[in-house]
């Protein structure tokens, strides 16, 4: 894509974002292969590979805010810009906006570091930060800001179009993200999981990811997280979005809740 077709793509998506007026910061999962990609050890330069995206989110429940408060989230809008810096190293940045309905609500940004240690095993270095927009949460009386920083190892698996990824992570002590969906548990210390993605034909793609949340490490998780996304691409710059999203807890919150979140997907992309 040329770099100043998307220099000023950013800047008309930041203004939109600015007068407009999941639920928190994770890597949104798209499964590409990326066979022609160019590497900035290599190249000496910059190749930006990735996406713009828009979806509704309806039925939903999710909320808006940090504190898990507020009205469902209805809307997200957001980027997801990928860098190969070397042949076995990547950096992935993504941002995600909520909207309600009337007003822009929070936003999420994610970034992690992949380097390729040995044929199926990748060390992920990963930061998360969730911000609301205007609003004073029940948990603290301020604006409630979600901070995650993590180190761990996934094990990824490929075969023709298929691709599958087990997964693990430990948090660091800053991470400021409790368990249970009431937000009464522990401070979340690990997740685990597992990533899967197929190309099913030349213009379909499905892409699915599950976690599991805990607020110890080696332990079974109290909370678990799930997505799945189904991509048409009806161009090579356009393509038709549509999944599910599911967030519950698997066990009883300290004060007795086993709350549970869903919503559906319908929304574009346009991948660079």
């Amino acid at each position: 894509m040329n770099y100043d077709k998307f220099k000023k793509a950013v800047f008309l998506l930041w203004v939109y974002l600015l007068v407009s007026g999941s639920i928190y910061g994770y890597e949104i999962f798209i499964y590409r292969t990326y066979a022609d990609k160019k590497p900035i050890s290599r190249e000496k330069a910059i190749h930006l590979y990735g996406e713009f995206f828009g979806q509704f989110q309806s039925p939903g429940t999710f909320p808006s805010y940090n504190d898990l408060s507020g009205a469902e989230d209805r809307w997200n809008y957001g980027f997801r810009n990928l860098i190969f810096i070397t042949e076995k190293t990547s950096f992935l940045c993504q941002l995600v906006t909520h909207d309600d309905g009337n007003s822009r609500t929070k936003f999420d940004w994610h970034f992690s570091l992949r380097h390729l240690l040995f044929e199926n095993l990748v060390l992920i270095i990963g930061h998360d930060s969730d911000h609301d927009s205007d609003h004073t949460s029940f948990v603290d009386g301020r604006r409630y800001y979600v901070n995650r920083n993590y180190l761990g190892f996934g094990f990824p698996l490929k075969k023709g179009n298929f691709y599958f990824e087990p997964f693990v992570w430990a948090f660091l002590p800053n991470t400021k993200h409790r368990v249970h969906l009431d937000l009464s548990g522990g401070d979340m210390r690990q997740e685990y999981g597992m990533r899967m993605g197929m190309i099913l034909k030349a213009r379909a793609s499905l892409h699915f990811q599950i976690i599991s949340q805990a607020d110890k490490l080696f332990s079974p998780g109290q909370a678990l997280l799930a997505d799945l996304i189904l991509r048409i691409k009806l161009l090579d710059w356009f393509e038709l979005s549509a999944g599910g999203s599911l967030w519950q807890d698997l066990k009883e919150s300290p004060l007795g809740h086993n709350k549970k979140f869903h919503k559906l997907l319908w929304g574009i992309a346009i991948p660079f």
